[in-house]
């Protein structure tokens, strides 16, 4: 049964990367052109390192970071275009992990000279030329005169946050302006008595007061209490130049805020918050519900002119709700959801909200789902960065459908693991948990095996799991990683989604799915039980730990693979 209230309501770091993501085109979308060259650049050097990795962030996703590896011509040269949504934003450069840099790029072309021969031993390594030139000339030095004054300053340096977190709003809105004012004093430093950059002081004092309102609104949340207006008011600065790394974990932070004060309106609010207005019903089901008839079409157009005049419209309306209840229930709670959003804070945040909505349920929609919805937000929202951001999570979402559509049709499931995709195997099994589990770990005698437990609704094991591609790169072949997804609390996953998301994430290795028997079973055989848990179990077969280090503390987990192997 669908709800309805009266017509004058209002409407209301480690970088993960993706690799091939800028093949993926965007019609509307400005570019970056970097071009240059590595000066001196040896045969040695040239076989160890023969492209270079440009990246860039997306304000919607604080885990991800987008990139693209470009080849090195032999007398070292290159060139690469990048898509950029914000008239600026910040650009990574890393050749081969012996040399990085951060540039603010803007659409246009920026060329980058740097010498093979000092890459370990330069004071100034990279040198600019083209858009932001100047800001991008003066960084380098910035960075180490707000390096220096941040050494000597312990309190706003190196034990701010030990002193942070207990202080009152107050109390903390004073330090966080200190340590802000701090940092930005280092531009003037940085341009050796010239005039600084317009563009690096902009720049700066972004990433400065950003991180300001990041640690601001930690606070908050760590102290359950509500932001000050100030901070509220200076949301609308999500939407304005430049898209800054520091400016995606701020908007983050806010998103958690904001996530939070929506399951208290939520919880005060029940009948409002579940309810939508008749008008926005009516063309919701007219623009997305299947096969209706020219009478069924006119009859929403009256109702979403006019609202409701008797018991039999909304008879009407809840017939062709539940004729096309799944669609229709996506873009409902979609738009319950956005009313919140305009109830609670102001335009450029809601707008920021709205477009999150997608980013941060993705895992939950089948990835003809997420282009649905993702449609219908662009037709809802109003900023063109903010579409775009979101139209670029959901193009990487979507890019592995022909073998999403291949694993959800593979259904020769068995006991023992399957290859349903190249390096995918899954399992089935009406077995106890334990004897299946040990079934097939006999399989992999011989081999270290590093055993994820997880769940699909778990926050924590999605990040984790987000890791797990580059663990995979830093440990022999041959290791095995089982994952176990565990049943949770709440309804079960789909099979669809399961698969959708082992696929995406690019989860090679054993799946076994759970049922809550089967876990219960498991008990005591894999202890800690729990998502986003792991162990590593020696080629004998006996548990070198059961309770191993993540997949996101790379170092020690792949010392700790290699050490059961031995």
């Amino acid at each position: 049964m669908i709800n309805f209230e009266c017509m004058g309501t209002r409407f209301i770091c480690l970088a993960i990367i993706f690799s091939g993501f800028f093949t993926i085109s965007f019609a509307s979308t400005d570019s970056l052109i970097v071009k240059g060259r590595i000066l001196n650049l040896n045969g040695r050097l040239y076989r160890q390192a023969p492209a270079i990795t440009f990246s860039r962030n997306n304000l919607l996703q604080p885990q991800s970071e987008l990139s693209k590896q470009t080849p090195l011509e032999a007398d070292g040269s290159f060139r690469v275009s990048l898509p950029i949504l914000f008239p600026q934003e910040e650009f990574y450069l890393d050749y081969g992990g012996k040399a990085f840099t951060t540039f603010l790029g803007s659409p246009g072309t920026v060329e980058i000279i740097f010498d093979g021969d000092s890459l370990a031993k330069a004071s100034k390594l990279f040198y600019f030329s083209g858009v932001n030139a100047d800001a991008n000339n003066q960084y380098a030095q910035y960075l180490a005169v707000e390096n220096k004054l941040l050494t000597a300053n312990s309190y706003l340096g190196a034990n701010f946050f030990k002193n942070f977190w207990e202080n009152s709003a107050s109390a903390a809105r004073e330090m966080a302006q200190q340590r802000a004012t701090l940092r930005l004093s280092a531009v003037k430093e940085a341009a050796n008595n010239n005039v600084p950059s317009p563009a690096l002081l902009q720049w700066a004092k972004s990433i400065t007061d950003e991180e300001q309102m990041q640690i601001l609104y930690e606070h908050a949340l760590s102290n359950q209490t509500d932001v000050s207006k100030a901070l509220l008011d200076s949301l609308k600065r999500l939407s304005e130049p430049p898209l800054t790394g520091q400016r995606v974990i701020w908007a983050n932070r806010f998103g958690n805020y904001a996530d939070l004060k929506v399951e208290e309106r939520k919880y005060t609010n029940p009948s409002k918050t579940n309810s939508l207005p008749v008008r926005l019903m009516a063309t919701l089901i007219k623009n997305n519900a299947g096969n209706l008839t020219d009478e069924e079409k006119q009859r929403l157009d009256n109702i979403t002119a006019n609202g409701l005049a008797e018991k039999a419209e909304l008879d009407f309306l809840n017939k062709l709700f539940a004729k096309n209840e799944m669609v229709l229930n996506i873009l409902f709670n979609y738009e319950r959801e956005s009313r919140i959003y305009t109830d609670l804070f102001d335009s450029t945040a809601t707008e920021f909200l709205k477009v999150r909505y997608l980013t941060k349920n993705l895992y939950k929609y089948t990835y003809k789902q997420q282009l649905l919805l993702n449609k219908h937000i662009q037709s809802r929202s109003g900023y063109p960065a903010f579409r775009e951001s979101l139209d670029e999570i959901v193009r990487l979402e979507v890019k592995d459908s022909a073998d999403i559509r291949k694993i959800v049709e593979f259904k020769d499931l068995k006991t023992d693991p399957t290859e349903a995709l190249p390096g995918y195997f899954l399992a089935a099994s009406n077995d106890r948990g334990t004897s299946w589990f040990n079934r097939v770990l006999d399989k992999y005698k011989g081999k270290t095996v590093y055993l994820v437990k997880w769940n699909l609704d778990d926050a924590r094991s999605r990040e984790e799991l987000e890791y797990i591609p580059a663990l995979q790169a830093s440990v022999p072949e041959d290791v095995v990683f089982l994952f176990v997804h565990l049943s949770g609390d709440e309804a079960v996953p789909s099979e669809t989604l399961l698969k959708q998301y082992i696929v995406r994430h690019k989860l090679k290795g054993t799946h076994l799915f759970m049922d809550a028997n089967q876990m219960m079973d498991l008990l005591f055989r894999l202890n800690p039980l729990d998502a986003a848990t792991f162990s590593i179990i020696r080629p004998n077969g006996k548990f070198a730990t059961k309770n191993a280090s993540a997949p996101s503390a790379t170092e020690k987990t792949i010392k700790a693979i290699l050490d059961a192997g031995n």
